[in-house]
């Protein structure tokens, strides 16, 4: 059919692309530096770090790292298989999300922090290329902005 691209292909992408920004998003609902914020509300009273700490882990520890690294995941998916890359990216965020979740202090939190721009890098680079790969040139405009 000619939607098959659709449901094949750019549906499931755009629930990954959603699993992603939701788990690089967390950590900005996760943390309260208001006066009645308590550990079991706010991961920055639970684990301890100030408001400049958070700064860096949403800086540079995941955004300048993330601009950087979508570079080398755009070379990455013009030469390896694009949905294995996705697969692993996909994996590497979910356990950089869960080694937060289990993060007992700032290091361990940045560390993973790290880990998840690394991983969410390349979702855009690759579902571009695999759409570009795949759908019709008359539907290709179409598939990526419904993307």
């Amino acid at each position: 059919s000619s939607w098959k691209w659709f449901f094949t292909l750019v549906l499931p992408l755009l629930f990954v692309y959603i699993s992603n920004q939701w788990s690089r998003s967390s950590l900005y609902y996760l943390v309260n530096f208001s006066d009645d914020a308590t550990p079991f509300s706010a991961m920055n009273v639970d684990i301890g770090f100030s408001q400049s700490e958070y700064g860096l882990l949403a800086s540079l520890g995941f955004t300048a790292l993330f601009a950087i690294a979508s570079l080398g995941a755009g070379a990455a998916a013009d030469r390896f298989d694009r949905k294995l890359l996705t697969v692993v990216a996909a994996l590497g965020w979910g356990v950089a999300t869960f080694g937060t979740a289990s993060s007992s202090s700032y290091p361990e939190v940045l560390g993973w922090r790290i880990i998840m721009g690394l991983a969410c890098a390349f979702t855009t680079p690759t579902a571009y290329t695999l759409i570009n790969d795949r759908v019709a040139k008359e539907q290709k405009s179409f598939a990526t902005s419904l993307y």
